[in-house]
């Protein structure tokens, strides 16, 4: 198994997000990458994509958290597709299946977002620890509310 790295940010307005996203890691977010996002209900994740949108395809408008038509397209400025995938309102496993989202999931050059993975843990642990057997960069985020209007953000790569 390959040692991750991780970052750590605490106490992170929206504005430093941004700064710390295009200075440290926009080149971790392109093809062939999956990013589980986890945090409680309003901790961030969508929010997060949405500053990542504006960097990867600034000329498309992110249309906010993907809760009930599951998962929200996009085209990068750079071509790939982009999936943002929330998963909140599936009740098991058998609705996961039944979604056809892993062909989404795999997908070939694609960047996938995935908020709520955690609900489907023996799903995703097969993505999670065998990036190479579906040739996808794994990396996992965790939001948690930071002081006053800031987040702290976690990450894995």
């Amino acid at each position: 198994m390959v040692k991750k790295k991780s970052l750590e940010w605490r106490n992170c307005s929206e504005e430093e997000l941004r700064e710390r996203i295009d200075g440290e890691i926009l080149g971790l977010f392109g093809p062939n990458v999956i990013v589980f996002l986890e945090g409680e209900m309003g901790a961030g994740k969508s929010s997060l994509v949405r500053v990542l949108m504006r960097q990867l395809a600034p000329k498309v408008a992110s249309q906010g958290s993907p809760t009930f038509p599951l998962v929200q397209e996009y085209r990068a400025e750079k071509g790939f597709p982009i999936y943002h995938m929330d998963l909140y309102r599936l009740k098991n496993e058998a609705e996961l299946e039944d979604s056809g989202i892993e062909a989404q999931i795999e997908e070939r050059g694609a960047l996938v977002f995935i908020e709520w993975a955690s609900l489907f843990e023996d799903y995703f642990s097969f993505y999670q620890s065998n990036p190479e057997r579906i040739s996808k960069k794994s990396i996992q985020i965790f939001i948690e509310p930071g002081e006053s209007e800031t987040r702290n953000y976690r990450m894995l790569f």
